[in-house]
């Protein structure tokens, strides 16, 4: 096939070929802290049914399936897994960890083990079979599937050069069949190579042998998960990858004469994907493979590592520039030797060492001439090494550090007990997309644990789109959702037209005056001498350039706070100030959700610490950051600071006494370094009707108001409240992670106010 290879090498085809798309689900049991398997259900926090997207369970109850969506490069499919895997650990109960291992931890009694409590009763019937046909042992087991389509457009491409300059008559479905169908039977020749370099199931505790007799006398080997006691179909099971009629008329011959009870019994290490049938097939053409014969990687904390990736998928690309053209025979041979060299001692030089040279020497050929990355070749240079040297290998690996069986459960706990805590140390992120803002993160999180499926639109500007079962839903910034009309942005925004909006519906509001330029603004100065007032830019959010005066200014102080407001807006407001404590209120489809008290940044002091070095303390709270990456953020100590220490006779080298609370801002913004304190209990029922009202004449569903009270416990009156503030990207994260508090998931209610119709489901125990 030299034509295909110079075919490929063509500029605009390199980068085509290289273009597939790679998905990843790793199978996981739960365990307890003590290593042993879980016997618990479903975890509650968890959508547990067939429709969920990112956490599924597999076989048993105690097993997890992880599934990423398909990704363009093994960076991307690890963030996916790490995020997955991580939100998986989060929402476990009694601190249960996953087992990171292909080959199960010790098990109990086989009536102790639960098969998955699913509500389609089909699929709990096909688990029953499985258990009288192959005992639960063997379904114990767990792997890394690995899902790739190579591009539409190279496979379109190809097709259009065959019938052009090769007279290809066949359709463009059923050319990328072929395409397919000869990729999996390569594949399937081939195998062998990959459960050598990726091998990792050398042993198993006593407890997973159906048959005690069924040991291997050398010892260890390379993976007991793809020999003669892992997943083998039945003698009488018959099947073809010649073509694509031929092969759904067997598989389902398979199923008419019993010996299989569904197609999915069919166990092989390539399945056809594009339909939920073997027939419908037919109609949709295959659309990409799944792999199935990887081992979980014993030094991967999600399962695979991103260079296990590169060279899955850059062999893969390897079966299809190559000349190889396996036909069913060969493909028999492949099986027969994956299962050989599976069974081989884990230490032994394969006997199809002399193949698997030539193998990866050819694929390096294939590298240099697309001009991989430098990466994928020194991986595969990697691989050869282990092909030299079998102690290189996983599964030696494996037994040279952990020695024996007990030695397999000890690191087995202690390696899930490292993954367990690492997940833990930021709670409130999303690894893998820890550069995201805060409110997306936890977005993210909540739906790939409800069950949602979404996509990252645009991750600089904060942009999701979900789905579930065909309605989707575009999310920006965590809740700016098509539930507000694009208007009401423009009115929150604007402060004055907000402000004129509610005191015409009869609410409270400060009066203001509008100002373009420092001069004409500088005319009032004399009016605010002695009078409580706020400096703030027409149209910003976050705090972002406000200054407030509770006893006045001089005209230094007051030009100052105008040059800091006008540098975030053309426009600047002068607002009588407030009195009274500041409270946001979250509403959201006419209930008020959350209601926090925000406290400026802050300090207190130690009677011998500099204010400068009390900030710098606090600062190291791994709570805070910057950029709404984190539940806090840092307190700065710019001119607004410095200027409100000022005026309480401070600067930044002042020695605070022991005990002495300091402000270092008036505004009390979490944006700007403050804490928040949950309260929406202790708040009087009348300002949250009042709340639920101003959103309601403001014509928006999902809002953040910041009210100023004189007295919670009272009930509100004409000249008690006001409003300063009406948000329309109101921030979430000081609701679920308030500095003092309950912390209350809004980030849930924004989902099931998106999608009333979805339901989840954790198991017929709940």
């Amino acid at each position: 096939m030299d034509w295909l290879q110079t075919f490929i090498q063509q500029a605009d085809m390199k980068h085509a070929f290289k273009q597939a798309s790679v998905g990843i689900e790793r199978e996981g049991h739960r365990i307890t802290p003590d290593g042993d398997l879980a016997l618990t259900p479903h975890p509650k926090k968890v959508d547990g049914s067939t429709t969920a997207f990112y956490i599924q369970r597999d076989f048993a109850e105690s097993q997890l399936e992880l599934v990423t969506p398909p990704s363009y490069t093994s960076s991307e499919v690890l963030e996916w897994l790490q995020a997955i895997h991580e939100v998986a650990i989060e929402s476990l109960d009694n601190d249960e960890r996953i087992w990171p291992y292909s080959m199960p931890p010790k098990l109990p009694n086989v009536d102790q083990i639960k098969v998955a409590d699913l509500e389609d009763l089909d699929a709990v019937a096909y688990r029953d079979y499985l258990v009288e046909a192959y005992g639960k042992q063997l379904q114990m087991i767990s792997g890394i599937h690995f899902n790739m389509q190579i591009s539409p457009e190279f496979i379109g491409k190809l097709h259009q050069e065959l019938v052009e300059k090769h007279d290809d008559q066949r359709s463009i479905k059923d050319f990328q069949s072929d395409f397919y169908l000869r990729l999996a039977r390569n594949f399937l020749r081939y195998q062998w190579l990959l459960v050598y370099l990726f091998g990792a199931a050398p042993v198993a505790d006593a407890s997973f042998y159906r048959d005690k007799n069924d040991t291997f006398e050398q010892g260890p080997v390379r993976s007991i998960r793809n020999s003669h006691l892992g997943y083998v179909n039945k003698a009488d099971v018959t099947f073809t990858y010649d073509n694509l009629e031929d092969y759904v008329a067997y598989l389902e011959a398979n199923v008419a004469n019993h010996h299989l009870i569904a197609e999915k019994e069919f166990y092989s290490n390539v399945r056809l994907r594009g339909a939920k049938k073997a027939r419908s097939l037919l109609t949709t053409g295959i659309k990409y493979l799944e792999f199935r014969l990887l081992d979980i990687q014993p030094d991967a904390p999600y399962g695979i590592k991103a260079s296990d990736i590169d060279f899955m998928k850059y062999f893969i690309l390897y079966l299809i520039w190559s000349d190889k053209d396996s036909n069913m025979d060969d493909v028999r041979y492949g099986i027969e030797i994956k299962t050989k060299v599976a069974e081989e001692g884990a230490f032994d030089v394969t006997s199809m060492q002399a193949e698997g040279r030539a193998l990866l020497a050819d694929m390096q050929s294939m590298l240099e001439a697309i001009d991989a990355d430098q990466a994928i070749i020194d991986v595969t240079n990697q691989m050869q090494a282990r092909i030299e040297d079998p102690s290189l290998t996983p599964a030696a690996q494996m037994m040279t550090a952990m020695k024996d069986i007990e030695g397999y459960l000890a690191t087995g706990k202690n390696f899930a007990e490292k993954v367990f805590q690492s997940a833990w140390e930021k709670p409130y992120a999303l690894g893998g997309f820890e550069d995201m803002e805060l409110s997306t993160q936890i977005l993210m999180f909540d739906a790939i644990q409800e069950g949602y499926q979404f996509e990252i639109l645009d991750r600089d500007d904060q942009m999701l789109r979900f789905s579930y079962k065909g309605h989707q839903e575009i999310v920006k910034n965590g809740n700016i959702t098509s539930k507000d009309p694009y208007v009401a942005h423009y009115v929150m925004e604007n402060k004055v037209v907000t402000k004129r909006v509610l005191a015409e519906a009869g609410f409270n509001v400060p009066q203001s005056l509008e100002f373009k330029d420092i001069d004409q603004a500088m005319k009032v100065a004399d009016l605010y001498t002695d009078k409580a007032f706020v400096i703030k830019p027409k149209s910003t959010n976050m705090g972002l350039g406000i200054s407030i005066f509770k006893h006045g200014a001089n005209a230094a102080e007051f030009k100052e706070a105008l040059e800091i407001a006008f540098k975030e807006d053309g426009a600047v407001l002068i607002e009588d100030f407030a009195f009274g404590t500041e409270y946001r209120f979250y509403v959201q489809d006419g209930k008020v959700l959350s209601i926090v008290n925000r406290i400026g940044a802050n300090v207190v002091g130690d009677g011998k610490s500099t204010l400068e070095e009390l900030v710098a303390l606090k600062n190291q709270d791994s709570k805070r950051g910057h950029d709404h990456r984190s539940p806090l953020e840092i307190i700065a100590l710019g001119a607004i600071e410095v200027n409100t220490l000022k005026q309480q006779g401070y600067d930044v080298s002042s020695i605070i006494p022991e005990g002495e609370q300091v402000f270092l801002r008036e505004n009390s913004n979490i944006s700007t370094g403050g804490d928040s304190i949950e309260m929406l209990e202790a708040m009087h029922d009348s300002y949250k009707e009042i709340a639920v009202k101003m959103a309601e004449t403001l014509q928006v569903n999902i809002t953040g108001l910041d009210l100023m009270i004189l007295d919670i416990d009272a009930p509100a009156t004409d000249d008690n409240y006001a409003l300063i503030e009406a948000n329309f990207n109101p921030m979430m994260m000081m609701h679920i992670y308030p500095a003092f508090g309950q912390g209350k998931r809004i980030t849930k209610d924004l989902l099931q106010f998106l999608y009333p119709e979805k339901t989840k489901f954790t198991g017929g125990t709940e």
